[in-house]
């Protein structure tokens, strides 16, 4: 594992690597010793002397130079590269000294990597600021062997001084960003450096965890949790504290710190870990000696693979089968190279790794940077160099299946940019295709003339364009850009009715059941899910349309309008199947009705915004007819447009700071209102785990009032776990305990249609063992499963234990179309007794659930929402909670989502405001396209309508107009 951090003190820092080490404690004051080409640079060689060490990190150089401002320099940042605990244990307690020069030496060859690839400094180029490359580092290297609760824990601290050399030979201070940012892939490359070491002195792998991380074989958590005292100290404190919330573990984690001890007696600690290992029955003789039987065993398998790739006169066809064999990938996949026999095997092993990786990443992206495929082909386990992975990179560049980005460091691939090539070109096939249902000239006066008379509705001038555009363009596929709370609805409304009184259907369209239904309730329109859509005309979407299905599909929905909502959240591959079934059956109008700058898809792409830079024809909605308070109105308007300052600034007063307990805050908070305003004011939380700690917070807190109940009932319910199908082909996803639902029978696995549970994991041969329902053993190999037109036959499920009460508000995980329950739709517990549960449908429907309905499995407490379950909603007032520990789900997307739910009022629980705004500034969020990464989108194509904007989205102006006679919340 690699932890990062900033040294905060030059002298403390001096004094604190250096007494705590291997060596003796005379030997303290020169214990480390010099790394890089920067120490080389300045003749720093061999130990590290404690004073020098103490000057370069206040910025003074040998020579006496001084960088930056004695009173203001910046110490420098400790890369600290910990051992998993099993291998600190036979290197430290069973004394196999070779497994600590082999993590350093993997260490030492990752520090070189980074080195070359991330140190850089700021200096002037041509009269302007810029960052550099310098490749070099002054780096000190101090090995140490101790927990603060004198654990056996083996780490390097890495401590890299604030000091480079630039290309002119000036020292300057080091532009640490780059460094910051790789962090996991440094990890990674350390990791795959110590594997192929230990395999070579003939040790086994066990289990693997995130970023290359991996146990020895042999050694299980229970063993490893007897020399973890520090672990069970943090566990003792959070059972004391009677909570198991993250906060409570921090807090923990903080309250149970030791102060660390830099001098002890060696030996005798070293014998205490001894005797430990001895009293948990932990032989690690044995295994040292049985890893020294296996180092000159004649290897075979997949062991033969990593001793091949070491050894340029071993057969690369062996080694290819056995790679197929393991990553399941076909000899036509675009990323392995056709002669791929004639490679050498670490060629060949390095091809796989890469187009394993790739697979993983351009399901949820369209573009990545390049160190995201590096880290990605390193944890696919194989016997890879970073080096190697590298060099296959650019071969793929070179060959034209992968594309640098033109100003970003982002790459691309070729099928991500023909993916959206296409799109665009059914958006220009449809261009003076679509049906007019009624005439531009009297287009605007028939909408707003229906719309008053259906709602007494004044539609505003956005509004009015976009109707307008609905009904009287002459282009098949069009844009509907309108701002959060821009009444989207109100226009759909009247224009589908419009549509419909010509005689024409009108069908609509969302990514998510519970938007369907809003969509439905407030406007009319039937309508059901995107892939819902898709797969009743599956039949027309292969290299020869079905002939029968497309006649009924153009006999019932020819000349018909087709109005997707929310359609910032489709995926590139739905978009395309989307505009080029418009084409084929000949749709009169389909609109895509969204904000280009909210949440965007899981899987790849934002083909919403795509299509509106490259000249779609598009709408424009820019009022923000929501929003009622006045803070919340500038804080919308000024979120929408990236003002995330503005935005903080107006939401200043109603800013609640709740370090370390923040779900708690915003629980006690929604309690304390009466419960009539609870039914007006929603909790939003920033990911699944504030969603989580606020649901049981509130839960706890009704029923401590009485207020659910009393009737109750167990469950064990089931959480999705989100990985890509690449993952599922890995053994690394699954764990025990784990529910796989395999909907598509895998026959030549032996394994039906079931629903199983994960009962054994062996990594080394990449074996799950699963148990059926009826108690059946069936080995599944996930390598071996194959994903049909991107769909797998299996998802991943871990169990969760929830007590369900009376009146306790809940929402659904999964369908069942049948009785009208429908993912993440809400419903209300009723009832509970000993046999069932009867809930309240949203839609007002009694349902009664036995125990053992398979619903009760997939359901959850809906008291706060996350964003990508917010989206389309809306409420009187709102009570957020975000933490800036939640890197990847705080940005400026979901905060945007956030604050344009809300008509009147936010309470904003954070748990350091100014923490909370720098993160928003550095993350807008967002999805990425294939067609910018590439710089090939760049400006807008001609059009034949008329547009009532550019081609950029969103608005970038602030207006609160509210445009209309009174207010109308249609809740799209």
């Amino acid at each position: 594992m690699l932890s990062v951090s900033s040294v905060r003190s030059a002298k403390g820092a001096a004094g604190y690597f250096a007494a705590d080490n291997y060596y003796t404690t005379g030997e303290a004051e020169t214990s480390g010793e010099w790394f890089g080409k920067g120490a080389a640079a300045l003749g720093l060689e061999g130990k590290v002397d404690k004073d020098r060490f103490e000057a370069l990190l206040e910025g003074r150089l040998p020579d006496g130079t001084q960088v930056g401002l004695p009173d203001r320099h910046r110490a420098g940042m400790d890369l600290t590269f910990s051992l998993p605990k099993s291998w600190s244990l036979l290197a430290l307690v069973g004394g196999d000294r070779r497994i600590l020069d082999a993590y350093k030496e993997a260490v030492t060859d990752t520090l070189r990597w980074a080195e070359s690839r991330a140190a850089e400094t700021r200096m002037e180029v041509k009269g302007k600021e810029r960052v550099v490359a310098t490749g070099n580092l002054v780096t000190a290297l101090f090995e140490h062997d101790t927990s603060r609760a004198q654990d056996p824990q083996a780490h390097l601290h890495a401590v890299i001084a604030n000091v480079t050399q630039g290309p002119d030979g000036k020292w300057r201070a080091l532009h640490n960003e780059k460094l910051w940012s790789l962090n996991t892939l440094l990890n990674s490359i350390a990791m795959t450096g110590f594997r192929e070491r230990v395999e070579a002195l003939g040790y086994e792998i066990g289990d693997r965890t995130k970023h290359g991380n991996f146990e020895a074989a042999g050694i299980g958590r229970n063993l490893v949790m007897a020399f973890s005292t520090r672990r069970q100290h943090i566990l003792a404190k959070v059972a004391e504290m009677g909570s198991r919330t993250p906060e409570a573990f921090a807090a923990a984690t903080l309250m149970t710190r030791p102060t660390k001890t830099a001098a002890v007696d060696r030996v005798v600690l070293y014998a205490a870990w001894r005797q430990s290992a001895k009293d948990a029955g932990l032989d690690l003789p044995s295994m040292i000696a049985a890893a020294d039987v296996r180092r000159q065993a004649v290897p075979t398998g997949w062991s033969k693979l990593a001793r091949a790739i070491g050894s340029a006169a071993e057969r690369a066809s062996t080694v290819i089968d056995v790679l197929r064999e393991r990553l399941g990938l076909a000899p036509a996949d675009p990323y392995l190279p056709r002669a791929s026999n004639r490679m050498e095997p670490a060629q060949a092993a390095a091809a796989h790794a890469v187009a394993s990786a790739l697979r993983h990443l351009e399901q949820r992206e369209a573009a990545f940077a390049k160190t995201a495929i590096y880290k990605a082909a390193l944890d696919t386990g194989l016997p890879v160099r970073i080096e190697a992975v590298e060099r296959r990179v650019e071969a793929l560049t070179r060959a034209g299946q992968l594309v640098a980005g033109r100003r970003t460091e982002m790459i691309t691939t070729a099928q991500a940019l023909e993916t959206e090539r296409r799109m665009l070109a059914e958006v220009d096939v449809g261009r003076g295709n679509g049906a007019v249902y009624v005439p531009g000239e009297t287009a605007i006066d028939r909408l707003t003339g229906t719309a008053k008379a259906r709602s007494g509705i004044i539609l505003n001038p956005g509004q009015s364009a976009a109707g307008a555009m609905i009904l009287a363009s002459p282009d098949r596929i069009v844009a509907i850009q309108g701002v959060a709370g821009a009444g989207k609805s109100s226009v759909l409304a009247p224009a589908a009715e419009i549509i419909r009184a010509g005689g024409r259907e009108v069908l609509g369209l969302a990514v998510q059941n519970t938007l369907v239904q809003m969509l439905q309730r407030e406007t009319g329109i039937a309508s059901m899910t995107v892939a819902r859509f898709l797969k009743s005309h599956d039949k027309l979407l292969g290299p020869t349309p079905d002939r029968s299905a497309l006649a009924d599909a153009r006999q019932s929905l020819g000349g018909a309008a087709v109005l997707v909502d929310e359609a910032s959240m489709l995926s590139n591959p739905d978009q395309l199947k989307l505009v080029r079934l418009a084409n084929l059956i000949g749709v009169g109008r389909m609109a895509f009705v969204g904000d280009a700058r909210q949440l965007g898809a899981v899987d790849a792409g934002k083909p919403f915004s795509v299509m509106q830079q490259a000249g779609a024809p598009t709408a424009q909605m820019s009022q923000n007819l929501r929003a009622r308070g006045e803070a919340i109105k500038v804080a919308a308007a000024a979120a929408q447009i990236g003002a995330v300052d503005r935005a903080m600034e107006a939401l200043a007063p109603f800013t609640i700071e709740a370090p370390g307990r923040g779900s708690t805050e915003a629980a006690e908070r929604w309690l304390a209102l009466p419960p009539g305003e609870r039914s007006h004011t929603a909790i939003y939380a920033s990911g699944r785990r504030l969603r989580g700690e606020v649901n049981q917070a509130v839960q706890a807190g009704l029923i401590a009032r009485g207020e659910i109940g009393p009737g109750s009932m167990n469950l064990t319910v089931l959480e999705r776990v989100s990985v890509t199908n690449e993952e599922l082909r890995r053994s690394q996803s699954y764990e025990v305990g784990m529910i796989v639902e395999i909907s598509r029978p895998q026959v030549g696995q032996r394994l039906p249609r079931a629903r199983a549970t994960v009962e054994k994991v062996d990594h080394r041969t990449g074996t799950v063992t699963l148990r059926l329902s009826g108690g059946r053993e069936r080995s599944l190999r996930p390598d071996k499963l194959r994903i049909r037109h991107g769909e797998s036959p299996l998802q991943l499920y871990e169990p969760k234990a929830l007590t369900l009460h009376e009146k306790d508000r809940i929402r659904w995980t999964a369908n069942d179309h049948q009785r009208g329950l429908f993912n993440a739709d809400q419903a209300t517990v009723v009832a509970i007794d000993g046999r069932r549960v009867l809930v309240e449908t949203s839609q007002g429907q009694t349902v009664s659930l036995t125990r053992g309905d398979p619903m009760l499995q997939r359901l959850d407490l809906a008291y706060a929402l996350n964003a990508h379950m917010a989206q389309g909603l809306t409420s009187d007032r709102g009570i957020a909670v975000m933490e800036t520990r939640d890197t990847r789900l705080v940005n400026q997307q979901t905060f945007l989502v956030t604050v344009t739910r809300l008509r009147d009022a936010l309470t904003l629980v954070v748990d350091r405001a100014g923490q909370l705004e720098r993160q928003l500034l550095r993350a807008p969020g967002g999805k990425a396209s294939a067609l910018e990464t590439s710089g090939e989108l760049r400006g807008a194509r001609n059009s034949n309508a008329t547009k009532t904007s550019g081609p950029t989205p969103p608005e970038r102006t602030l207006d609160h107009d509210q445009g209309r006679s009174k207010p109308y919340e249609i809740g799209i």
